[in-house]
């Protein structure tokens, strides 16, 4: 039989050398999935948004049905964005940028008289990301971007 009397201490000394290690790669999984799902629900609010935008000629509120629609599809990040989140929504018409029902229909063009061939509808989402464990974890932290980009383009119907 081995003596194990001497190498009692060893596996303490082993756990608390390779803990942190393993600690810091559960946290950056945990991180970066965090990130993953929340870019993957922003592209989808965008698309959503883009997709009902370039079929709103002749509709009288394409801008505040667009919004809520964002809104409606970005699920688990909109709460959050009102919480100390931000999530910015621009919609723009060819380039141009509308932020009222007004500019956006006038843009979109009447339901008898439709804007010029390959007219884009465009929706630009903005968040700023909060990292599940914050600043807590020092060069994690760091390398997680501090805000999430998503633009859809869809050509009005």
């Amino acid at each position: 039989m081995m003596n194990t009397r001497h190498e009692t201490g060893a596996t303490v000394v082993e756990f608390t050398l390779v803990l942190p290690v393993l600690l810091m790669l559960l946290f950056g999984i945990i991180q970066f999935g965090w990130l993953f799902y929340n870019y993957a629900v922003l592209t989808n609010a965008a698309s959503t948004g883009a997709r009902l935008l370039a079929t709103q000629r002749g509709y009288a509120t394409p801008y505040s049905d667009t919004k809520n629609a964002v809104l409606s599809a970005a699920g688990i990040i909109a709460p959050l964005a009102s919480l100390n989140q931000t999530l910015t929504i621009n919609v723009a018409v060819n380039g141009a940028s509308c932020q009222s029902d007004a500019a956006c229909a006038t843009a979109l063009g009447t339901a008898s008289q439709a804007p010029a061939a390959g007219t884009q509808a465009s929706i630009t989402l903005t968040y700023l990301f909060a990292p599940v464990l914050g600043g807590s974890l020092g060069s994690l932290a760091l390398i997680v971007p501090p805000s999430l980009n998503a633009t859809m383009s869809e050509l009005v119907q």
